[in-house]
């Protein structure tokens, strides 16, 4: 299959012992059906500490101007040398580059070191199963990170103001009328929902509740990689979310982004027994 270069960006939050840490991960998933190339089989990572980050381990606004510009270098001094950039991992006061070469790249690190004028890490190793890049691809949270990333890159587009809190309504879809009313239930009790409603849709059932938060995926992500994880035993499909600014509505209440939801039961398990 030809290669067809395919970055996609997701970012994931890890709960550690004193802190919870937010990655963002950015991957050419053009390589992801093929790999291991049989061509490349020498890894070469490049760390480039921060020096100024926010609590959440992310950098500050004007750090991340300087990371980019130093990325940047990088990549080209990799480049020359016929490196293959595959993506890079941002979290914990590091951003860390992942590329491939032919062979192993000897005085690279003392080039880059002489291009960017700082310290920055490296490690080189051989890894012809691509293990560096298979431990950097999604899982089904970071998949439907990407998703719900789509949406939010599409209303940006539209002049939409991310930090801005909006009505963000997700909608789930079941030809069942009783499993219809037990994912009303879910989404009211168990998501905290505001405006659940079932409504028609092509002679099925549509379950629709909202969100009150700013186009942030992390947060958007607490519902909407639930939904989708629970809708299949519901007999149902998550559809996943629209999006519009607090303006004229009425205010519906509290939001429920402050919902721990890292323990939270699904409580649908009996959903398996609603008959079709």
């Amino acid at each position: 299959m030809p290669y067809t270069p395919a970055y996609e960006m997701w970012r994931t939050e890890v709960r550690m012992a004193d802190k919870e840490a937010i990655f963002e991960v950015m991957l050419d998933l053009g390589y992801a059906q093929d790999y291991p190339l049989s061509h490349l089989p020498w890894f070469f990572g490049v760390r480039i500490p921060m020096t100024n980050s926010n609590a959440n381990g992310q950098p500050a606004e004007e750090e991340l101007t300087r990371l980019n510009t130093v990325e940047n270098r990088i990549r080209e001094v990799v480049r020359g040398r016929e490196g293959t950039f595959v993506g890079r991992r941002q979290g914990l006061g590091n951003r860390d580059l992942l590329f491939y070469f032919e062979r192993r790249p000897s005085g690279i690190d003392d080039r880059i070191r002489a291009s960017v004028g700082m310290e920055i890490l490296f490690i080189s190793k051989s890894d012809p199963q691509w293990q560096g890049y298979d431990q950097l691809l999604p899982d089904a949270r970071g998949v439907r990170a990407i998703k719900d990333g789509h949406t939010i890159n599409e209303l940006l587009g539209r002049n939409a103001d991310p930090e801005r809190e909006h009505l963000v309504v997700h909608h789930v879809r079941t030809a069942n009328p009783k499993a219809a009313e037990k994912l009303k239930e879910f989404l009211a009790d168990k998501l905290g929902l505001e405006d659940v409603t079932i409504a028609p849709d092509g002679g099925e059932h549509r379950v629709s509740g909202t969100h009150r938060t700013p186009l942030d995926s992390l947060k958007i992500g607490e519902i909407s990689y639930k939904l989708e994880q629970a809708a299949p035993k519901a007999r149902a499909e998550y559809l996943g979310w629209t999006a519009d600014p607090v303006g004229d509505q009425v205010d519906t209440g509290d939001a429920s982004d402050e919902l721990d939801l890292d323990d939270l039961e699904l409580g649908l398990d009996d959903l398996d027994d609603v008959e079709p």
